[in-house]
């Protein structure tokens, strides 16, 4: 393995637990405020979005059958917490565990026929990795969402950039 091919493993071993890691952050600070998020159904709506995309992407990574959860079928915020550390431990299990000519093989995500259809053009070709980009930088995206409704009720929502969980020395998931 070159030093550039182990190094860009690296980086997604790092995304992977950095993601694991702000998700739970920020679940603990959705916790310590349960007023704030009972007003706003917004946040648990998202916070279900984010596990739920984790765990179709791993499920098409791993070639399994999909199986979507609906946010009407989790009876508490605890339920969907639950189901989203499984999918934080999913998500970085098997990126850990994929060699890289896994991660460098081209992959087709099955619903890439939906943007086909829309844009009327081809899907442009990705790996398999990539698509784990896809991931951690989609539940960025929406983590920010959940800290920005936090903001707007009134909460200093916690900071989860990748620069603070290095330094304050890549911790795991509390």
């Amino acid at each position: 393995m070159s030093d550039t091919s182990s190094l860009v493993t690296a980086h997604l071993h790092a995304m992977a637990r950095h993601m694991a890691w702000a998700d739970a952050t920020v679940w603990g600070a959705v916790f310590a405020v349960p007023q704030a998020v009972a007003a706003d159904a917004r946040i648990s709506d998202t916070l279900h979005h984010i596990h739920l995309v984790q765990h179709i992407f791993l499920q098409a990574w791993r070639g399994e059958p999909f199986t979507v959860r609906e946010r009407r079928e989790f009876n508490s915020l605890d339920e969907i917490a639950a189901w989203g550390r499984e999918a934080d431990r999913g998500v970085v299990a098997f990126i850990e565990a994929a060699s890289l000519e896994e991660l460098e093989r081209e992959f087709r995500m099955p619903w890439a026929a939906h943007f086909e259809q829309a844009s009327n053009q081809p899907a442009g070709a990705h790996t398999l990795g990539e698509s784990a980009l896809q991931v951690f930088l989609h539940t960025q995206h929406h983590r920010g969402q959940v800290c920005t409704r936090l903001r707007d009720a009134g909460v200093t929502p916690p900071n989860v950039d990748f620069i603070v969980w290095l330094w304050s020395g890549r911790p795991s998931p509390r």
